[in-house]
């Protein structure tokens, strides 16, 4: 099995509730498509407003993970920079 992309995982989160809003938005939309110039404005504002919602959860999960790729690959560089310039290398 391979390792999941990490920006993916630190994502799904955010994905998820962005996939339930819109279960949701079609939910408030109701049976009735005669009522739909009533309940789309509505259930559109539900919706808009809890994707917008997900956008801190999800800037702070992918900052987590560009932050830590950005660590090891910089100690990586690091390890190799003094192992190549250690006396006898």
């Amino acid at each position: 099995m391979s390792t999941p992309n990490p920006e993916l995982v630190a994502a799904a989160p955010a994905l998820q509730a962005a996939l339930g809003a819109l279960s949701t938005f079609i939910t408030n939309l109701g049976p009735d498509p005669t009522k739909l110039a009533l309940t789309f404005p509505g259930a559109l504002q539900v919706f808009v407003g809890t994707v917008e919602l997900q956008f801190p959860t999800l800037v702070n999960a992918e900052f987590g993970v560009v932050t830590s790729d950005a660590q090891s690959k910089i100690a990586g560089l690091q390890a190799a920079l003094t192992k190549a310039t250690a006396p006898g290398s």
